[in-house]
């Protein structure tokens, strides 16, 4: 199998120490059921003290639904942590899933590494080495990193949904995952009204700079 690794050496420490997390994060979720209680809800005081999350403990988004009611192609979100419900933290973390026919655009982030272990469905990444657009089939089990400056997309190829688990460096208010909260609603709510302008300049001010955007080098 050809492995994809496009990673500076002086951020592996880093990115290994995450990965650790993200992976114990993802069979953590996919043990616990609802109804098993294993975390300390956490106040605005405790935002800095370690804990361990259950789903219930996430903020849960609809990116760009069918209707209020159901999600279609679109995206849902599953936020544990960014820099609203812990600000102290160094990486923000979060569940993102992919409706069927659902793709995140190519794009870009200027300072944000991300690291991503897909947990669900069958799907495509797509990235850009030397500038040659390579498409990537992924399952459960695998990994991607993003470096800063690279642009990458991602893809739902299958007849289910198709999730990750990822984390991103810095945890900064302006950041990918406050850039998701400014464009998401919460299940049952009419999605937020937001013209072709808005969504790229909202974008361009969270790093994440989309291909073909005015904001784009």
């Amino acid at each position: 199998m050809k492995t994809h690794i496009f990673v500076r050496p002086a951020r592996l420490w880093q990115i290994s120490g995450v990965l650790s997390a993200i992976v114990a994060c993802a069979a953590s979720l996919a043990a616990c059921s609802d109804s098993e209680v294993i975390s300390q809800k956490l106040s605005a005081g405790q935002a800095n003290r370690s804990a361990v999350f259950t789903s219930e403990d996430s903020d849960r988004l609809w990116l760009f639904p069918e209707s209020a009611e159901k999600l279609g192609s679109g995206g849902e979100l599953h936020i544990f942590m960014d820099p609203e419900r812990h600000p102290h933290a160094s990486v923000s973390f979060a569940k993102f899933s992919l409706g069927p026919g659902g793709d995140l655009p190519v794009h870009r982030h200027d300072k944000t590494e991300e690291v991503g272990y897909f947990i669900e469905g069958e799907g495509m990444v797509i990235l850009f080495p030397d500038g040659q657009k390579e498409e990537i089939p992924v399952r459960p089990g695998q990994v991607v990193y993003i470096a800063p400056g690279e642009w990458h997309a991602l893809r739902n190829t299958g007849e289910d949904a198709f999730a990750l688990v990822f984390a991103t460096v810095p945890n900064e208010e302006m950041g990918l995952l406050s850039f998701f909260r400014r464009i998401g609603s919460h299940p049952g709510e009419a999605s937020k009204s937001i013209s072709d302008e808005e969504f790229s300049r909202l974008a361009r001010e969270h790093d994440m700079i989309l291909k073909g955007s005015d904001s784009e080098e």
